[in-house]
């Protein structure tokens, strides 16, 4: 576990100096029906949010995300649209994860470390924290991320709305809830961009640079902003996780996949398994911060402090919140009031069971899918295989409870029906998968659940 000390704040302990400078940051919504994901929308119609009818997203004009006005959509400023830099258009080079431009990334996290270093202080100025945010890169990028993810209300980008009125309001917690709605968005964003890049159809006219644009951009505000909060995750020690680890290698996967058999065909395997990795392992992160926050702030005796990690707690909740939803429906008021109420009555044990709920029953609609639908050898059986996998991980520390589960046996059986899903093998891929279902509907079981489902929400 980590220290109390160390879970002040989420980046207390982390040296701002080398975790939010950018290493090579020079990318729930419409997938198949065999995903559980659910549509974003742009909020205006020309499909990029941003107003210009370009289509990008940026408001621009040139018609790439990059910013840099070359409008090839590869960042490199060169006009040629091959991403190598060199201005001569031929692409000789697959580009490495990150190798995009990206300055409105950088100018977004620097701001964004302000902000958290004023926070980290102990007594965040609500004026320097309003400079570091208003009329910057990061407002900026706020309300691009809020157009291009549709998250708008009555017009109004929700978002940068939130984040002015908790400035307006001063507090120090008014001041934590600017810092987690900040990653809140960022995390939709990341969500957006790899979405789409995974569900690219195969086409001569794609632009690859534009693929690993959107790609790199996402890249870069998990590797600047989020990266800290699963380092931070990764230190509470629940046994299996290598979140930040899983996360990396996601966007390595997918980053490499950006060009098929053909360079304007992604490679429909890795992509979009690669997609639903990065993302799921993002709830992952949150769930852990909402759980050892929650515990913290119950049994901190300094009320100023137990308020702080009851409100982190908080944010990070709003992370996973429409992960609970449909599953778990009547735990998202009951968490958010207590976590918005008297610190001392947080009950943290309930509030990790409710998780668990939700997305015990998420991992069972992927342990037999591919055997129930005659699925598999397909590539959208494989990437929600690679989606149960990964949602899978967020239950299996609690699933060690279980008499005689082994969690490295488990993790192994998953690997095992994914590559039977691939090489079409229907005689491995039914034993696994009847003991995935075996495992997860002991753990429904012991959770509370009347029958073990991937459908059926809760009731009051």
């Amino acid at each position: 576990m980590i220290s109390s000390d160390c879970l002040r704040l989420p980046l207390l302990c982390l040296a701002l100096g080398s975790t939010f400078a950018l290493t090579a940051c020079a990318g729930d919504d419409a997938t198949d029906e065999m995903s559980d994901e659910t549509g974003d929308g742009d909020g205006d119609g020309d499909g990029d949010g941003d107003g210009d009818g370009d289509g990008d997203g940026d408001g621009d004009g040139d018609g790439d995300m990059t910013g840099d006005g070359d409008g090839d959509g590869d960042g490199d400023g060169d006009g040629d649209g091959d991403g190598d830099g060199d201005g001569d258009g031929d692409g000789d080079e697959k580009p490495n994860l990150g190798d995009t431009p990206n300055v409105l990334c950088e100018a977004a996290i620097t701001n964004l470390g302000m902000i958290v270093a004023e926070n980290d202080s102990g007594e965040p100025d609500a004026m320097t924290i309003e400079a570091a945010y208003v009329d910057t890169g990061l407002q900026e990028f706020v309300q691009l991320a809020g157009a291009v993810t549709g998250r708008i209300e009555d017009g109004v980008l929700i978002d940068d709305a939130a984040i002015l009125a908790s400035l307006e309001a001063g507090e120090a917690l008014d001041m934590v809830d600017v810092e987690w709605r900040i990653y809140l968005i960022m995390q939709q964003y990341i969500r957006h961009e790899i979405t789409d890049v995974a569900g690219t159809l195969p086409d001569p006219l794609n632009d690859r640079a534009l693929l690993y644009a959107r790609w790199d951009a996402a890249y870069c505000y998990w590797d600047g902003a989020l990266r800290p909060l699963a380092q931070v995750a990764d230190g509470i020690g629940l046994q299996g996780d290598t979140i930040e680890a899983d996360i990396d290698a996601a966007f390595e996967r997918g980053h490499a996949g950006i060009e098929g058999e053909q360079p304007w065909a992604i490679d429909e395997w890795e992509v979009p398994a690669a997609k639903q990795q990065a993302e799921k392992s993002h709830y992952t992160f949150a769930s852990r911060l909402v759980g050892q926050w929650s515990a913290d702030a119950a049994g901190e005796a300094d009320p100023d402090l137990a308020a702080i990690y009851a409100r982190e707690a908080y944010g990070a909740f709003q992370l996973i919140e429409d992960r609970i939803a449909t599953k778990n429906t009547p735990a998202i008021a009951q968490i958010e009031d207590a976590l918005l109420g008297d610190p001392s009555a947080i009950d943290a044990a309930e509030i990790v069971a409710d998780m668990n709920i939700a997305f015990v029953k998420r991992t069972r609609r992927y342990t037999d899918l591919a055997v129930v639908d005659d699925l598999l050898g397909t590539p959208g059986a494989f990437a929600s295989a690679n989606e149960g996998a990964t949602y899978s991980k967020l239950v299996e520390p609690f699933m060690l409870e279980l008499e005689g589960f082994d969690q490295d046996a488990y993790r192994q059986t998953w690997a095992t029906y994914i590559e039977a899903i691939a090489a079409d093998d229907l005689a491995t891929a039914e034993p696994a998968s009847q003991e995935l279902t075996d495992w997860n509907c002991q753990f429904q079981a012991a959770l509370g659940i009347a029958e073990c489902t991937h459908a059926m929400d809760e009731t009051e």
